[in-house]
């Protein structure tokens, strides 16, 4: 592997992290790297592990986006450097991604050795993420799970959603497989999700030659999964941790040359990041109707259903092997 840059933060300190709990009494884990969460104005490119506002947005969004698995597994997250929020849109997908594998990664690796050798006690997890969380678990599976293979083949599923899974990555990393169904394990689950005006625009997440699978129906085609199939759509609240019921649910249908999830119901425009005030600007990084901040929270409680599918499947593969794990 390339160097670490800078010094890595310190894991063995409980303060390091967002959630890490004390006697974790579930047979599954999750690991989560949250989105960008620091919004700065005065801070440099690469947020301070103890910056405040980073902080404060990691934990509402963990609370909007990582309280999907809850009910399944143990939850951990480190706190990690990460590229500050309101540099995005000063800098190119280059310049972003030069940024990512300097500090962030030396974090989120760090972050994994710790959780492997102090914390795991050999369950099975889920790494999940979003945005520039999911885009350090892409980094750390063609890297670092290459080079734990170990600790890899312990992983249930990988949901990297909010940042693009493309074809040409998946062939430089051949140990890595995009999610065909709703009960493959040892996968990459991901998709961006967006309007149909986003068409011809670009997304700072939406990279060329991108695949998703539908959240809704878990199909890779492009066959239109019906609102009637979501159990819940939501909208984070802006401030505030938690999210709030929607009154229409998000459809899902997969656009095949874009590679994203596109949602057609109208009444649901008002939720893109562009109609949230003050977000305006970010119709230059994510296009007019980007349903980023939406990700998971369209998709919610479909989502949560998946991962107890992904756990169930898991655990019926190792007794089908006669290799169950000791947690059962």
């Amino acid at each position: 592997m390339r160097p670490y840059v800078g010094t890595p933060t310190d894991y063995s300190n409980k303060r390091s992290w967002l959630s890490c709990p004390k006697d974790p009494s579930k047979r599954v884990d999750l690991v989560f790297l949250y989105p960008s969460s620091c919004h700065d104005p005065k801070a440099g490119i690469i947020c301070s592990v103890h910056n405040r506002s980073m902080r404060g947005g990691a934990k509402r969004n963990f609370s909007q986006q990582a309280t999907v698995f809850e009910p399944v597994a143990n939850m951990y997250a480190p706190y990690w450097r990460q590229v500050n929020g309101m540099k995005l849109s000063q800098m190119s997908f280059e310049e972003v991604d030069e940024a990512e594998w300097a500090e962030p990664r030396t974090d989120v690796y760090a972050a994994l050795d710790y959780y492997f050798e102090h914390l795991n006690q050999g369950r099975p997890y889920f790494l999940a993420g979003h945005s520039q969380g999911s885009r350090l678990c892409h980094m750390a599976l063609s890297e670092y799970m290459k080079e734990h293979p170990d600790r890899y083949a312990n992983m249930i599923a990988a949901y990297c959603i909010g940042d693009s899974l493309t074809r040409q990555y998946l062939e430089k990393n051949p140990h890595i497989r995009a999610a065909q169904g709703p009960d493959d394990v040892g996968v990459v689950v991901s998709w961006n999700t967006e309007g149909p005006a986003n068409k011809g625009h670009d997304s700072l997440v939406v990279a060329p030659d991108a695949i998703s699978i539908n959240p809704l129906n878990w199909r890779t085609d492009n066959t239109p999964a019906p609102a009637e199939l979501n159990l819940g759509s939501f909208m984070p609240r802006l401030l505030l941790p938690g999210m709030r019921k929607l009154p229409v649910n998000a459809d899902a249908v997969i656009d095949p040359e874009r590679g994203t999830v596109i949602v057609t119901e109208p009444r649901l425009s008002k939720c893109t990041i562009t109609a949230i005030p003050g977000f305006k600007h970010l119709e230059t990084v994510f296009g007019p109707a980007s349903y980023h901040g939406c990700d998971y929270s369209f998709f919610f409680l479909n989502i949560r259903e998946n991962v107890r599918t992904r756990a169930d499947a898991w655990f019926a593969r190792q007794e089908e092997r006669g290799t169950s794990s000791h947690v059962l």
